[in-house]
């Protein structure tokens, strides 16, 4: 029987949301206005966000309510998108992604908090497969951001051919500067999921199970096509939108082997029970 949550992590969920949206409203408002001094008081609004994000999903955890359920895993990419985000905000131009993550960061928080529970509570899972989850987390994460940028690119190089580059374009970096993100974060997420990849070679029993075998040759296809991709990159300087036509399918085929399996799993079968 599900619980409800605590009055604590509800608190802690619609905080999160709140802030979440706060940081967009004042991240579109500096674009529109070009204020590039507000960057760092939106930076500062989205990691209380995040904070406030990861109390709400720790503090199920420490009750021993917690589980890898649809809601909650979707909630703990979405925390890591935001973490990377802001890290990666120090060094590189990733504040135009913000708009786009933070209001569905918000919503995983609250669906994650109060919509039932998908999946049985867990506890003392081992080092092995937790090492395997959170490097699956964040290699998803990482790609997810990639495949945002990647739209991100396709919709200012676009938005240049038709000599349309007023308004909100002109406040993104360069095309080439934009093109290189994308880049990084495809090859920073591809080495996290070799690492994801391995440590469930090693540490997962039956890899190759009935409940386990679609998602680990979707997974594999998604590894070699992102091998590819950036093999032709640093081989031939791939082109951009090509490189983003495959990233595309590459992270589908991710998504429907992780996502699509919990999907049918957690909440349609039940349905037809």
């Amino acid at each position: 029987m599900d619980t409800p949550p605590s009055l604590l992590s509800a608190g802690l969920a619609i905080l999160s949301a709140l802030l979440y949206l706060i940081a967009v409203w004042r991240q579109a408002l500096s674009l529109g206005a070009g204020e590039e001094g507000q960057r760092q008081h939106i930076a500062l609004v989205g990691a209380a966000a995040l904070v406030a994000h990861a109390l709400a999903a720790y503090l199920p955890a420490q009750a021993g309510e917690s589980s890898l359920g649809f809601y909650r895993v979707a909630s703990l990419m979405f925390l890591s998108m935001g973490v990377i985000s802001l890290v990666a905000l120090l060094i590189r131009p990733l504040h135009t992604l913000l708009i786009v993550l933070f209001p569905l960061a918000a919503l995983s928080i609250l669906v994650a908090t109060f919509a039932p529970d998908t999946s049985r509570p867990m506890s003392d899972l081992p080092a092995g497969i937790l090492s395997h989850v959170s490097a699956s987390i964040i290699s998803f994460a990482v790609l997810a951001l990639a495949v945002l940028q990647g739209l991100l690119v396709t919709l200012q190089s676009q938005r240049l051919r038709q000599h349309r580059g007023r308004g909100v374009i002109r406040k993104l970096p360069p095309l080439e500067a934009a093109s290189a993100l994308f880049y990084e974060l495809t090859g920073a997420g591809f080495l996290i999921l070799t690492i994801a990849i391995g440590t469930g070679i090693v540490f997962v029993e039956d890899l190759f199970g009935q409940h386990l075998v679609h998602k680990t040759i979707l997974t594999l296809l998604s590894w070699c096509l992102y091998a590819v991709l950036l093999i032709q990159y640093f081989r031939r300087g791939w082109r951009v939108q090509s490189a983003i036509t495959v990233n595309l399918i590459a992270f589908g085929l991710v998504v429907l082997g992780f996502f699509g399996s919990k999907l049918v799993l957690e909440l349609l079968l039940p349905l037809t029970q």
